[in-house]
């Protein structure tokens, strides 16, 4: 039993010494594949959304009614998903840990989440800038979640959860602060159903409180480099709208390393071998006494 077992070991360690990297390779490439696949078709599936939308709205030629009707589209896409999907349903690994776009169209079980990356993922195929607000709600951050766009105007509040938009007095569509500001005008354009309590007291792009020392580090340096302001006001969650395109490159970054690993490996133990071969064989003792004598 104990050779066994050091037989066993032995062959464990030739393996991960030899063959480790290879294995290694193949994973990253299979991995690199099945990213690169997702991000294609999360990336159709939503430029067949933003296309509806153009050909819908688009001969209005209006900022405004793209904005609009990308957020009717991202309203009647989910809200009848999400009286089907309950918070309990569809628990899996795979969708709670990498979170596929997909996932929150199909079921928007993420509630305003959901509708927010929906809506948010349209806009962004209709080249439009967008940050996730994390409104506060009963002096709480992140109590709901709509998303900003940003026009020639500037940037607009849409709330997807209930097909909302705020109009301005003067026309064109309000911002955050305006409907903060004049809340008591604005609020009777919400519908029925609004949740009085989402008053927009405040909000926030990105909780930087998250990973802790990380989050506020990188706060801080983004606070030196691009000003307080701008970094309060950055939203880093769309930056990774595309999260399955940026899990492709690293993949490939990962794979190319391996490579080099691997090459470099075998160079090494060349040059040693060819090092090994060129060193004069050891005579022995007799050859030695002999030629002395």
């Amino acid at each position: 039993m104990k050779d066994l077992r050091s037989n066993v070991g032995l062959l464990v360690r030739v393996f991960l010494k030899r063959y480790f990297l290879f294995v290694l390779n193949g994973f990253l490439l299979a991995a690199s594949l099945f990213f690169y696949m997702q991000d294609r078709y999360e990336h159709e599936i939503f430029r067949t959304l933003a296309r509806t939308v153009k050909s819908d709205y688009g001969r209005f030629n209006s900022e405004d009614s793209l904005l609009l009707g990308s957020l009717r589209l991202t309203y009647y896409l989910e809200e009848g998903r999400h009286s089907v999907f309950g918070p309990e349903d569809l628990n899996d690994g795979y969708a709670d840990f990498l979170r596929p776009l997909t996932y929150d169209l199909m079921t928007a079980k993420g509630a305003c989440g959901s509708y927010s990356l929906v809506l948010a993922g349209i806009l962004t195929d209709l080249k439009i800038p967008v940050r996730f607000a994390q409104m506060q709600v009963n002096g709480v951050y992140g109590g709901h979640i709509l998303i900003e766009a940003q026009t020639k105007n500037g940037w607009v509040v849409l709330d997807p959860s209930f097909n909302l938009s705020f109009k301005k007095p003067g026309g064109g569509l309000a911002n955050f602060e305006e409907v903060k500001k004049d809340w008591d005008y604005y609020k009777q354009f919400a519908p029925s159903i609004y949740r009085q309590e989402y008053a927009y007291e405040g909000v926030r792009y990105t909780n930087w409180e998250k990973i802790p020392v990380v989050s506020s580090l990188v706060k801080k340096t983004l606070n030196v480099t691009l000003g307080k302001e701008k970094a309060d006001k950055l939203s880093l969650r769309g930056f990774f709208m595309r999260k399955f395109l940026i899990l492709f490159f690293l993949g490939i970054a990962a794979y190319l390393y391996s490579w080099y690993r691997i090459v470099r490996r075998y160079l090494r133990n060349r040059h040693s071998t060819e090092n090994i071969s060129t060193v004069p064989p050891i005579k022995s003792r007799k050859e030695r006494v002999y030629k002395v004598a």
